[in-house]
């Protein structure tokens, strides 16, 4: 803030310390909003302001000294002129930071502490770390469930096996359930080797196969359609379109088959099922 009467840098005061000039409360305001804006570099307001000579200016009949007023940050021990243009501060860094790597912008706003004691300050900057690496292992790696999307592994694989429903082909066999009662209900199975496979489809629509027990079961005695497959897990739903169905049809899918298991399709859709080499 400069004294309207002398031009000189004024530090505090209603009375310029150079000429004697008296100060209205708009420039104390001024001086006031200096002093709380604080370190441009870490944004401390530990600050105070001292009063260099640069020299003297001399004219026809006049000598000006010309002062300039310097601010020093007790924290960080940043100089500066309160002439200096003050850097705008990237906000949009600090916000990417917080959002993407906390534990940076914590670390540097903690190391800027220094009435927290050190053991405090470490500990809580070790923490934030630990657990940003925590969030990374555990939300970051795959699943290890065969019901993964096929396309975030490249396994190698073997043999193929197309199969179309309702196609009975080497490896299909026709089952008929409750076939004594009133809605017999047929059912297609495929008995491949046991093991892992990817499975896809070649249908835009949404084609769905689950994996059984071999043997039928009795679910309920008393019930006119007591007889039933045992399935293994939840019935899977594959599509080679665009439309994931609400995110429930997937481009493919890994699947574990056991030695008394076979493939239940439905529909008369086809499905390749690459055998995954381990």
């Amino acid at each position: 803030m400069k004294c309207p009467s002398c031009g000189a840098e004024i530090t505090s005061g209603r009375v310029c310390e150079h000429c004697g000039a008296s100060i209205d409360t708009k420039m104390l305001r001024e001086q006031e909003i200096l002093n709380k804006a604080g370190c441009p570099k870490c944004g401390s307001t530990n600050v105070t302001f001292t009063r260099e000579n640069q020299g003297e200016v001399r004219g026809k009949n006049v000598k000006t000294v010309v002062h300039r007023t310097v601010g020093v940050c007790k924290d960080c021990g940043y100089t500066w002129t309160t002439d200096t243009p003050v850097q705008k501060k990237k906000t949009w860094l600090w916000v990417l930071g917080w959002i993407f790597i906390f534990p940076l912008p914590l670390t540097l706003i903690l190391l800027k502490k220094k009435d927290m004691k050190p053991a405090l300050k470490y500990g809580l900057i070790a923490l934030a770390w630990v657990v940003y690496l925590l969030i990374g292992i555990l939300g970051g790696g795959s699943s290890a469930a065969d019901t993964s999307d096929a396309g975030e592994a490249t396994p190698t694989t073997g043999k193929s096996y197309t199969l179309v429903g309702e196609e009975l082909g080497q490896y299909g066999k026709k089952v008929t359930l409750n076939e004594d009662s009133d809605m017999p209900v047929d059912k297609y199975i495929y008995k491949l080797p046991a093991g892992k496979y990817i499975v896809t489809t070649t249908t835009d629509k949404a084609a769905q196969f689950s994996v059984v027990k071999d043997e039928v079961i009795i679910e309920d005695v008393e019930s006119n359609y007591p007889e039933n497959f045992q399935y293994v897990g939840d019935p899977y739903m594959l599509t080679a379109g665009d439309d994931d169905f609400n995110g429930h049809a997937k481009k493919s899918v890994i699947v574990t088959l056991g030695e008394d298991e076979s493939f239940l399709l439905i529909g008369t859709d086809t499905f390749i099922f690459d055998e995954v080499i381990e």
